[in-house]
């Protein structure tokens, strides 16, 4: 949307919904949960099998797709259907328009990552590419860098400047900005049998290291995982030994947050332990999700949504009212996800502010039914199911008039 005007999807959106206000005169203001715009995005034109990931920075949102056989393609001569072997990435905004497309020219593995306007993809055969938005003078884009990697498939973590890859018995770090490896460390470095979980705060790597039971342990019982703080350029910083039901890792600020048996864990730079804050819910069925802009934390678990203010180290609200099917999602003015709210007769949307006020909540568009990746971008909350897209409003929005 250019110069405050209003999209055709969304105008046709204000249009089916508040016509008979709007022709009145009176307008129409939609409110917090509200449908405001859907289109389909289909499936390939071939049939044949797509491995599929949508994903978000917060600003956009990416459709990121393996493509194998015959589709078609809009060129200088036309329409022409053509072979294709890639990975094709398509961005959209919070209003549902698109912004940009672009093609890695192999197929990506492993699990990609979102950062800054930027994607990034391990390929197969090998590699790591980054793509991002075309210049408006580029006719035939090609991605910002792509590096060597021949090692395993790699899931991804993006943040800053730092590009880490997990796989199962180590990481590698490389420069976002140019693909550089920076570092790799392995299970020998990390005394580790796996990689059980990583998260970035900033150039610096949490790591969550796990090993199998020792040839002395008569009891056939795993060891203590290992915490590992590493810096940009793959030094150990810090590291600490945590008890066996540690459960999740997480990172706000630079902070890297545990979940431990029924208790949350904040590890500081240094590797000193700043609070074990007792949580209602067990760590071990939890839904963590950390909101960076203002060191909160939620937890959901055992039917109890936990509030917690990292930085004071406290809980500053519970509600038992809520029951989530999925990982929620959050950000300062709230969380959201699909399940159950005190107010509704079955399964939706449910929306509770950052107070921890009942905001809104919603009925599935279309009876799709609860169901859907969801996905927070701008003001929109973006759920994808069976091939369609549809944008809900976070908040009540601006108010549309027909003259």
């Amino acid at each position: 949307m250019t110069g405050g005007r209003i999209s055709r999807r969304r105008l046709l959106a204000a249009v089916g919904t508040g016509l008979t206000t709007g022709l009145a005169g009176c307008g129409y203001q939609p409110g917090g949960g509200e449908l405001d715009w859907q289109f389909d995005v289909g499936s390939l034109s071939s049939g044949g099998p797509s491995d599929e990931t949508w994903l978000t920075d917060g600003d956009s949102c990416y459709r990121i797709r393996n493509r194998s056989g015959r589709t078609f393609q809009s060129g200088d001569t036309g329409v022409n259907f053509v072979d294709v072997d890639d990975a094709r990435i398509t961005t959209y905004h919070e209003t549902g328009d698109q912004r940009w497309s672009q093609n890695a020219d192999r197929q990506y593995v492993g699990e990609p990552a979102v950062a800054d306007g930027r994607v990034y993809l391990a390929l197969e055969d090998g590699g790591v590419t980054a793509l991002e938005a075309p210049a408006d003078d580029e006719d035939d884009p090609t991605p910002r860098w792509t590096a060597d990697w021949e090692g395993p498939p790699l899931s991804l973590s993006a943040a800053g400047d730092a590009l880490v890859g997990r796989h199962e018995v180590g990481v590698v770090g490389f420069d976002a900005n140019d693909g550089t490896e920076r570092f790799a460390l392995e299970d020998e470095s990390l005394a580790a049998d796996a990689v059980a979980d990583i998260a970035l705060a900033g150039d610096r790597l949490w790591l969550l290291s796990t090993r199998g039971p020792g040839e002395t342990d008569a009891d056939n019982e795993p060891e203590a995982p290992t915490l590992y703080g590493i810096g940009d350029d793959g030094t150990v910083e810090a590291s600490r030994s945590l008890p066996v039901d540690t459960h999740w890792l997480e990172t706000v600020g630079s902070d890297a947050l545990l979940g431990v048996d029924d208790e949350l864990w904040a590890v500081a730079a240094d590797g000193d332990r700043r609070f074990a804050l007792p949580l209602e819910g067990s760590t071990e069925s939890a839904t963590p999700v950390t909101v960076s802009e203002t060191e909160w934390c939620y937890q959901y678990s055992d039917g109890t949504l936990e509030a917690i203010d990292v930085s004071a180290g406290d809980v500053v609200w519970r509600r038992d009212e809520y029951s989530f099917r999925e990982t929620p999602v959050a950000d300062r003015d709230g969380i959201y996800g699909w399940g159950s709210g005190p107010e509704m007769d079955g399964c939706g949307l449910a929306a509770v502010t950052s107070d921890g006020d009942g905001w809104w909540e919603a009925s599935p568009a279309d009876g799709r039914g609860c169901l859907g990746t969801l996905l927070l971008v701008g003001d929109r909350l973006v759920v994808v199911v069976d091939g369609t897209v549809y944008g809900y409003r976070k908040a009540p929005g601006s108010r549309y008039t027909i003259v």
